[in-house]
């Protein structure tokens, strides 16, 4: 009785041995086909392609367009979050090397989903962005600001996925990317923060002149405002908008055309105000008048 004891329990002892080693593998389950190594290469390639699109379309390119949408990228992202948490249940951690990367790779495919989103909300939007900033630049107010009213919830939309893009890509440690996809995801990021700043300032233009519609229109017009501390504020306010990234020079000339709508008419009613007095504000460096739109 020894011998077949011995055997059947050496037997047991395999089978419980292969069962554990089976179990443990690296694979998701039920997604044992799926290549996981391609779907973190299209994370990449939708962040690289989509940051792309979207700052060149900020800056008026019309040429450039991809050729995918969220939904592509949603699959990407809900693959990589499927794969990762499968292997948190067989390696029983989230700490492990392979949960990690798997997480990382998931930040960037939430960037890609973002990004991807963010353009095209600016590309169904950025013309009236920039059409609203040049008909501001020629003092036409009211046409301005209804101009962007009318593509402002997607300019809101944009901002709120660039942030969220952003802010996936930044809790990424490259300790746990490939060396070759860590510059495309460093680069992306810089495209996602630039265009945030520029379209965000392009915004708080557009809201100052909203807030200030009646005293611009006054000076517009040539009448008199009677209320110094306005345009002391909002001389203030205008000061603090930055001309940066690709729509910098569209909020350059409105800025500008603003700013030097208030030195003509501080100067024709008793000078500069709110400590600005002795300093040109407008006309700076790198303005160009706008284009009309009549």
């Amino acid at each position: 009785m020894r011998d077949p004891l011995a055997l059947a329990s050496l037997l047991i002892m395999l089978l419980s041995i292969a069962y554990i080693v089976y179990s443990f593998r690296p694979f998701a389950t039920g997604s044992e086909n799926v290549n996981i190594l391609e779907d973190y290469v299209k994370a990449v390639h939708y962040l690289n392609k989509s940051s792309t699109a979207l700052e060149k379309r900020l800056a008026g390119s019309t040429s450039i367009a991809i050729d995918f949408d969220t939904s592509d990228v949603s699959e990407v992202r809900s693959s990589i979050e499927k794969y990762m948490n499968n292997l948190s249940l067989v390696y029983g951690s989230k700490d492990a090397f392979f949960v990690n990367v798997a997480k990382n790779y998931l930040y960037t495919a939430e960037g890609a989903v973002n990004s991807t989103a963010a353009y095209y909300a600016i590309n169904s939007s950025v013309n009236g962005v920039r059409e609203a900033l040049h008909l501001l630049a020629l003092c036409r107010v009211n046409e301005a600001i209804e101009r962007f009213s009318s593509v402002e919830a997607k300019v809101l939309k944009a901002l709120s996925s660039i942030a969220r893009a952003i802010s996936a890509l930044k809790r990424i440690d490259k300790g746990f990317v490939s060396e070759t996809h860590l510059p495309v995801i460093n680069a992306s990021l810089k495209r996602l923060e630039k265009s945030y700043e520029s379209l965000y300032n392009a915004y708080t233009l557009m809201e100052i002149a909203k807030q200030y519609r009646e005293y611009i229109e006054l000076m517009c017009s040539g009448e008199p405002v009677n209320n110094t501390n306005a345009l002391s504020n909002l001389l203030n306010r205008i000061s603090e908008v930055k001309a940066s990234g690709p729509l910098s020079i569209d909020i350059a000339n409105a800025k500008n055309a603003i700013q030097q709508l208030l030195q003509d008419y501080m100067r024709r009613h008793g000078g500069q105000q709110g400590g600005e007095e002795g300093k040109g504000v407008g006309g700076g460096a790198g303005y160009a008048p706008p284009e009309s739109y009549d």
